[in-house]
């Protein structure tokens, strides 16, 4: 079961939900004048990582400080998403921003930052799977 967004206040970019090989939402926020804030909930694979791309591309540009991409409701993570917040990061770096990644109590994405070693130096929330 893929969690529903928690509020219908907040901008949802493009469709609620999108199908392509799983489910995946993404709500784009602007906590702070300089701070752009994805959240995103479901499965992010090879299908959905596209789409995360796309709105990363759309949302990270101009005067930001910080990009923070929250995965803590993320169900399933492929390497797709891995090498998604890779390109992310270069697009941050490109805006003058810094990329930070939440990954909360996400299992899925805990557990591939676990596996797969990476030179994130802003990964927040990430322990050792139990």
């Amino acid at each position: 079961m893929v969690p529903e967004p928690r509020s219908a206040d907040h901008q949802l970019t493009g469709p609620a939900w999108l199908t392509a090989g799983g489910y995946m939402a993404l709500r784009v926020l602007r906590p702070g004048a300089r701070t752009l804030l994805v959240e995103v909930t479901g499965e992010v694979d090879l299908g959905t990582a596209r789409r995360l791309d796309e709105v990363l591309r759309d949302h990270v540009r101009g005067d930001l400080g910080e990009v923070v991409v929250d995965l803590a409701g993320v169900t399933f993570f492929s390497v797709a998403g891995l090498n998604s917040l890779l390109r992310a990061r270069l697009l941050a770096d490109a805006a003058g921003a810094r990329l930070t990644v939440a990954a909360g109590r996400s299992r899925a994405v805990r557990r591939l930052f676990t596996l797969v070693p990476t030179d994130f130096d802003s990964v927040a929330d990430v322990r050792p799977v139990p």
